[in-house]
């Protein structure tokens, strides 16, 4: 990809600084090594100034946000050393601790793509370099998790105030699932698309940790369960969608080509690339037996069993698994309509026709992430024993995640049937086989070429046409075809307004430096009036 020494250098200050994050127990090493992840991932970015500078300033406003917990957490306790802190909580007010722990979850959440916070995220994923998107949304995201979880099952604690706080942030998470699902059926470039994906998986592994805050008191078999399935499924979010970055980046790098709706019929010249793109495709939609699919039944269970423990939770819960439902149904039609336009159908472009061969050992790394995808479905009970080894040191709940389960789940089991089904059937076709002609498909009287298939916005149109309102989409002509335009609301309603008015401000400011040495006398004189008077009144 021609990266240079620097960047090379950068990417490995950005895993040192993780690691750092990972192992601190100290205040201090903590903030800076996380303000180090976030300096270093928008030096990586690219030198497109708007998506990065959007990102510096809304994780910094983030990053300040968890200054201020952590500060005040140093001089609560009198000490630096988070060795130190354990459920801080017992002995901090209620309220205190509540708010507390939904700044970090806001705080963080502005990493993870918690709206209004994801404003930089489609931007910047769709410019930078697809390595530097694909570590900022694997290892970053999940330094990310691990310190939110360690900060609010271990070092803060759950207060009993804590539960009110946890239905609102559980609330946030699902509308960001929802937003991020919503948004992803509308893009038509690949990287928007998996950007939008990103920030619909993070909000199910936040939302799971706020129903962990919900359960922990009184359902621990729930809250062990819950948080195995955030935790398991922050793992298999790092491996399905990096293999899905790169394999976007090996079809932008062989074709060209930035928008799926200049794509089409690569599975015919690049098999392969289709094969492991059909596993990554499978795995963001949670088809059993991949990994994704296992996590996000683990959710569902937790959603499932805490009907039958808690009355009071009866009418909350089922609304969950509705909405978790209808997210799953749009993200299904976006990550087919993702595989379909870039490797079904007829080529949409002369750079899809004949695109370059694959660079060499490109496929390797592919082939890894795939293999993965299926190996930690097929595994995934052992690797959540594991996982269950360590939060059980952290939250100090022994109780096994396999009581909350309602039913049995072979992953083994169920991958041998369902291969054992697809091969039974290929078998068959191939037994039975009876002569075929092949002759051209009928064009109603014309020449079928590329553009007699749906375009991605004609896909898209039902969908837009029900949520209108929230897309805030406007339809334009452009020469003999119409084209829709989306904008996010969360920019158009909050940052450029934002934007404009601090603009305006420093205009404002501006006029106060005239170049006068006797208005800046002045402007002294009347600070230290304000100053003294301030200090005497104090």
């Amino acid at each position: 990809h021609g990266y240079t020494n620097g960047y090379l250098a950068l990417t490995c200050a950005l895993f040192i600084s993780c690691v750092l994050c990972m192992m601190a127990d100290s205040v201090i090493l903590l903030l800076i090594s996380w303000e180090v992840v976030s300096l270093v991932t928008f030096l990586m970015a690219n030198n497109n100034d708007l998506p990065r500078w959007r990102f510096f300033m809304i994780t910094h406003i983030g990053g300040l946000v968890i200054m201020a917990v952590f500060g005040y957490l140093w001089v609560f306790t009198g000490t630096g050393d988070m060795g130190h802190w354990y459920q801080l909580s017992a002995i901090m007010d209620d309220n205190v601790s509540s708010i507390l722990i939904l700044a970090l979850f806001l705080g963080f959440g502005t990493k993870l793509g918690t709206i209004p916070f994801h404003a930089w995220m489609p931007e910047m994923y769709a410019t930078s370099p697809t390595h530097t998107t694909a570590l900022l949304t694997t290892v970053c995201s999940n330094v990310a998790v691990l310190i939110l979880f360690k900060s609010v099952f271990s070092w803060i604690g759950i207060s009993n105030l804590i539960p009110v706080f946890a239905v609102v942030l559980c609330i946030l998470s699902v509308a960001t699932a929802m937003w991020g699902a919503m948004e992803s059926m509308v893009q038509t470039g690949p990287k928007r698309i998996l950007a939008y994906s990103s920030m619909e998986n993070m909000a199910l592994v936040t939302m799971c940790l706020s129903l962990a805050m919900l359960f922990f008191d009184s359902f621990p078999a729930l809250t062990s369960l819950v948080t195995v399935a955030a935790l398991f499924h922050t793992m298999n979010h790092s491996v399905f969608k990096s293999l899905m970055m790169l394999t976007v980046d090996s079809i932008e790098d062989v074709t060209g080509e930035r928008t799926i709706d200049r794509l089409g019929g690569i599975a015919c010249v690049l098999p392969g690339l289709s094969a492991v793109a059909l596993i990554g495709a499978m795995s963001l939609t949670a088809i059993p037996p991949m990994n994704g699919f296992v996590s996000e039944w683990m959710m569902l269970q937790a959603l499932i069993g805490t009907d039958t423990v808690s009355s009071s939770m009866r009418v909350f819960m089922p609304l969950l698994i509705a909405m978790m439902g209808v997210c799953g149904m749009v993200v299904a039609t976006s990550y087919a309509r993702l595989y379909g336009f870039i490797f079904l159908g007829r080529p949409r472009s002369e750079g899809a026709s004949n695109p370059r061969p694959l660079r060499k050992g490109s496929m390797a790394p592919l082939m890894v992430l795939a293999f993965f995808c299926i190996a930690m479905g097929l595994l995934s009970f052992p690797i959540m024993d594991g996982l269950f080894s360590g939060i059980s040191d952290i939250t100090l709940i022994d109780t096994e995640y396999g009581i909350a389960l309602s039913g049995n789940l072979e992953p083994i089991t169920l991958g041998i049937l369902l291969g054992g089904s697809i091969l039974l059937m290929f078998l068959m076709t191939r037994i039975f086989r009876t002569s075929r002609t092949i002759d051209d498909t009928w064009g109603c009287g014309g020449t079928l070429d590329e553009r007699m298939q749906y375009s991605s916005e004609g896909f898209s149109q039902p969908i837009v046409r029900v949520f209108h309102p929230i897309y805030g989409d406007t339809t334009e002509k452009r020469g003999n075809r119409y084209v829709t335009r989306f904008m996010e609301p969360f920019v158009k309603y909050i940052y450029r307004p934002i934007g404009a008015g601090i603009v305006t401000l420093s205009y404002q400011v501006r006029r106060l430096q005239t170049g006068n040495i006797q208005s800046y006398l002045g402007y002294i004189l009347i600070t230290l009036m304000i100053a003294l008077l301030a200090v005497r009144w104090l």
